[in-house]
């Protein structure tokens, strides 16, 4: 008596038929999904196409009176020891603040924006000993002051007062604007104008049709520009009353803008 193979059952090579059935249905449904959606635009790659265009950048300006003014003073001696140069410093560092503080108001600010306190080297022309090396003759004590007032028609005796109670000079004036963000809105406003005004004289000349802005951008907003003096030294200033006039600041604006066109 012959035994059948472990595993095999009555059924013989049914099994295997079945198997292919069900894969040549399974392929024949795939390919009568893809002919239905062979021409559906929605699974057909699309290139990003954003269509005729024009790109402008517009420009502004606006001008405006300034409403604060930023000193930097200087107070500066020289003594042989560094303890004499600072306290003779002090001394009248102490003088020019106070005169300051009596014309700046209360709304003012005057603070130390720095301190150096140096040595003096001789500056002969004898070479100095390998040993010892340059030789040093004193020290020199530097104070600098930051001034800031709203009252500018009251710089000049500002200036004067300070020099008068010791300051050794003006390092720098600057008139600027306290609150700049009015004064930045208006040139963005002058901008957009700009682009605006560019981009139909170009649609025109063209003989195309503006559409909707597209996309719009700033580029590098500037601040308003401080006016600045040169330094002024104390026996400059020591000779007259000294006038200033704080003009205007200019502020800056570009804005880039894409208009779509048919």
């Amino acid at each position: 008596m012959t035994r059948a193979p472990a595993g095999a059952t009555g059924g013989g090579a049914m099994p295997s038929r079945s198997i292919r059935f069900v894969v040549a249905l399974g392929l024949s449904a795939w390919a009568m999904l893809a002919a239905a959606h062979a021409g559906d635009p929605l699974t057909a790659p699309s290139p990003d196409h954003r269509g005729r265009t024009i790109t402008v950048v517009g420009i502004g300006h606006e001008r405006a009176t300034p409403d604060r003014a930023d000193l930097r003073i200087a107070i500066e001696q020289t003594a042989p020891s560094a303890q004499a140069a600072s306290q003779q410093a002090a001394k009248a560092a102490s003088q020019v603040i106070d005169a300051l503080k009596k014309i700046v108001g209360p709304d003012g600010r005057v603070d130390t924006a720095s301190y150096q306190l140096t040595p003096v080297y001789r500056s002969d022309n004898r070479t100095p000993s390998r040993e010892r090396g340059p030789e040093i003759v004193g020290y020199t004590a530097l104070n600098q002051l930051a001034v800031q007032t709203r009252h500018l028609d009251a710089i000049g005796p500002l200036i004067d007062a300070a020099i008068a109670a010791g300051a050794a000079r003006i390092d720098a004036l600057s008139f600027t604007i306290a609150d700049p963000a009015p004064v930045q809105a208006a040139a963005l406003r002058a901008a957009g104008a700009d682009a605006a005004s560019q981009a139909a004289a170009i649609a025109e000349s063209l003989h195309v049709t503006l559409k909707a802005v597209l996309e719009a951008s700033t580029e590098a907003l500037e601040r308003p520009l401080p006016q600045r003096f040169s330094p002024m030294v104390r026996a400059e200033a020591a000779m007259a009353s000294t006038p200033i006039e704080p003009g205007e600041v200019t502020t800056d604006a570009r804005v880039r803008v894409t208009y779509g066109i048919e």
